[in-house]
């Protein structure tokens, strides 16, 4: 039991977006309800120990799976490493807060060992410069960031050497956009660690799926009545130096934010 508690005390300080770094924690569950328990049961230890108001942490569930995805935000790898080292340092006395706790029904810590299985956790820098986030999607006030609970994610893979190529038309699109009128949120991640040979990650916040899809449209049927958006993608010789290496629909569980 403690092994296992120690592993979600690492995923937890392992998450980011919005500024700075985001760690993404992935875990696969056959039982939401237990996980949920447990993570709350757990969260509220950490929280109460280290004396933390807002851990900045969000839990997505990926469609058509059983993953969960944990996203926590740090302004800085190094104020990461450093909330890491403090909860390291505090094992002991988070364990006896966690004891101190109303008892969890019985049988629900077997039954989360037993239907959950922790996967990859990926480290991710936020590049401003390539996203939009920053002009649409951070002044919302609350109430209407807290609607956008669907994230469409794409994890890009990037030939060798063609880094200032992809990010140089990355910025040329933002801008061709602009000069379209179109106002989108997209928040695109440098990776830093893990990620299996993806070197971006995009994440477009939208209402819904739905939503995500009639945006899209919406959006393509301007860029393709103009000519200056036709000319880019015809002129562009470097489409095929990267890809989508794999896409996924997330969806947040509003009730885990801690």
């Amino acid at each position: 039991m403690r092994k296992l508690l120690f592993t979600l005390c690492a995923l937890s300080v392992l998450s980011v977006y919005g500024q700075g770094v985001i760690v993404v924690s992935e875990a696969e569950t056959e039982s939401i309800s237990t996980f949920e328990t447990v993570l709350n049961q757990w969260m509220g230890a950490v929280k109460t120990t280290m004396n933390i108001e807002n851990a900045r942490m969000r839990v997505f569930r990926e469609q058509g799976t059983r993953k969960l995805q944990m996203l926590q935000w740090f302004d800085t790898l190094s104020d990461m490493a450093k909330q890491i080292e403090e909860e390291e340092a505090n094992n002991d006395a988070i364990m006896k807060t966690l004891e101190a706790m109303p008892p969890m029904e019985d049988g629900a810590f077997e039954k989360f060992a037993g239907t959950t299985i922790f996967r990859e956790s990926t480290v991710w820098k936020y590049r401003p410069d390539l996203s939009t986030t920053d002009e649409t999607f951070l002044p919302l006030s609350k109430e209407e960031k807290d609607k956008t609970k669907y994230r469409r994610v794409q994890y890009m893979s990037v030939d060798f050497g063609q880094k200032d190529a992809f990010e140089a038309n990355r910025k040329k699109g933002i801008e061709l956009d602009r000069s379209l009128g179109i106002k989108f949120h997209i928040a695109v991640f440098e990776n830093v660690f893990g990620a299996k040979d993806a070197n971006y990650m995009v994440l477009l916040p939208d209402n819904s799926r739905f939503d995500y899809h009639r945006n899209w449209e919406a959006r393509m049927k301007i860029r393709q009545a103009s000519q200056d958006w036709k000319d880019a993608m015809t002129n562009n010789n470097n489409l095929g130096n990267w890809s989508v290496l794999r896409e996924s629909n997330w969806n947040q569980i509003v009730r885990l934010q801690y």
